[in-house]
């Protein structure tokens, strides 16, 4: 079912795109495919070493070793999953390139004209001033914002770790495509829908886009923070204008909603229906995340607000999907 609502939208998104006179490229899958090349390799040892560990400490087999080793086997030679988890990965592959690709051609169909009625809604929820002044006294010193940054970047290995685990899975298949159900709802109708009909830059670009000097002062703080101390995302920020203006592989702005907090809030759910404690702790996870979209510039605090319902819709809808394809027999456990 995920490989053909991933076919579905990819033949959408390419009937738009040549409609459009862009039709849809694949430079997005060279880059994708390159980066799980790369980072499948780490899941994996990940995977065996939290393994080895919990055997070693919770089950305590007479033989860890053997055990480990039989379990590596038994995972390996299960046809049906490798299969089904490289099914389901592929299409996760695909499908992003293809956000990608429909991610960047956002306005060719609407520009960004939302920032300034969205950066005086966050004064107005936030008593007369803009979120970033409220997180100075607690964010405002280089060491802060570096940290802030890593945990921002940590996010992009994080969502890959998970939906690489969730294609695998094979203790829960229906909590796993659930969660892979969400993420393709999330990223449409978050992502797509409604990043084109609320399309805005986010206030690193608001003044390169026309809406004034309101946001100067933050940036001019993260140029001069990053003087002390690392912000690698000043360097990710002026190479994604240089790739609006003039084309580049990494492209694509757009603030509203936050795709980071949405998929943040959905592994939370995820990770909830795993551990409980590893729910709890990416609710704080959550909590920085949303903190450093603001305080580096990325996001209006509004494109976080809006993220959390978009997110909890699409974890609901996501499990009701795997509720009709599913075999009655393996329920879906709720958060």
């Amino acid at each position: 079912m995920l490989c053909l609502i991933v076919g579905l939208y990819i033949l959408a998104v390419s009937a738009i795109g040549l409609v459009a006179g862009h039709p849809l490229s694949t430079r997005a899958m060279a880059g994708l495919t390159t980066v799980g090349l790369t980072l499948t390799p780490s899941f994996l040892l990940i995977l065996f070493l939290w393994h080895f560990v919990y055997l070693a400490i919770v089950v305590r087999p007479r033989r860890p070793i053997q055990r480990f080793v039989g379990d590596l086997r038994l995972n390996i030679t299960d046809g049906d999953k490798v299969l089904n988890g490289t099914l389901a990965l592929i299409a996760i592959v695909f499908f992003f390139s293809t956000f990608n690709f429909a991610k960047d051609k956002i306005t060719y169909f609407q520009p960004f004209v939302w920032d300034s009625y969205f950066a005086d809604l966050d004064r107005i929820l936030h008593f007369g001033r803009a979120p970033h002044e409220w997180l100075y006294p607690l964010f405002g010193t280089p060491l802060a914002t570096t940290a802030l940054n890593a945990a921002y970047h940590f996010w992009f290995f994080l969502m890959y770790f998970l939906v690489f685990m969730a294609c695998y899975d094979r203790h829960s298949r229906a909590r796993s495509t659930a969660f892979l159900f969400a993420v393709v709802i999330c990223f449409v109708f978050g992502g797509n829908i409604l990043a084109t009909l609320l399309s805005s830059a986010g206030p690193v670009y608001y003044r390169e886009m026309g809406f004034g000097t309101d946001y100067v002062p933050l940036m001019d703080m993260l140029y001069r923070f990053n003087e002390v101390s690392p912000v690698w995302s000043l360097r990710v920020q002026e190479r994604l204008l240089e790739a609006h203006h003039m084309g580049g592989a990494i492209k694509g702005i757009s603030a509203m909603p936050s795709m980071h907090v949405a998929t943040t809030v959905l592994m939370t759910c995820y990770l909830f229906t795993w551990r409980r404690w590893a729910g709890w702790l990416m609710v704080g996870f959550t909590a920085i995340i949303m903190i450093g979209s603001v305080h580096l510039a990325w996001h209006y605090a509004v494109d976080g607000y809006l993220a959390i319902p978009v997110a909890l819709g699409s974890w609901w809808l996501g499990q009701k999907l795997t509720r009709l394809v599913n075999a009655p027999s393996e329920p879906v456990k709720t958060t």
